[in-house]
């Protein structure tokens, strides 16, 4: 068997694996109303915010320790996207007319350290 019919078998076995994903993936929400997609979202929201608050008091012991430049750059990263998950939610959930909600949980995650 020569080296490109191999790497074309791969390829197609990659395919056919990501279709079998995608068809079990559920097309239909598992939500029956918008109560629940709001309680939901929410809860994600949460979930992101004490992770914020998490990597950010890790930050805070790190550098009272001293760490390297890898390190900070690493941390930096997980903020951005913890911060951009966090965005996101937040439109989601304005979307779902969950804002102030949204707004009370995460000032409540800040507040209660």
């Amino acid at each position: 068997m020569s080296l490109s019919s191999n790497t074309d078998a791969k390829n197609h076995a990659a395919k056919s694996q990501s279709r079998i994903r995608l068809e079990n993936f559920p097309i239909d929400s598992i939500f029956t109303s918008a109560e629940q997609m709001q309680r939901f979202e929410l809860l994600r929201l949460a979930f992101f915010v004490l992770k914020l608050r998490k990597l950010n008091d890790q930050t805070t012991q790190a550098v009272e320790e001293g760490m390297s430049e890898l390190e900070e750059q690493q941390i930096s990263f997980q903020r951005n996207l913890l911060q951009h998950a966090i965005f996101q939610q937040i439109l989601t959930l304005t979307r779902l007319e969950a804002r102030e909600q949204a707004m009370q949980i995460i000032s409540a995650c800040h507040n209660n350290k």
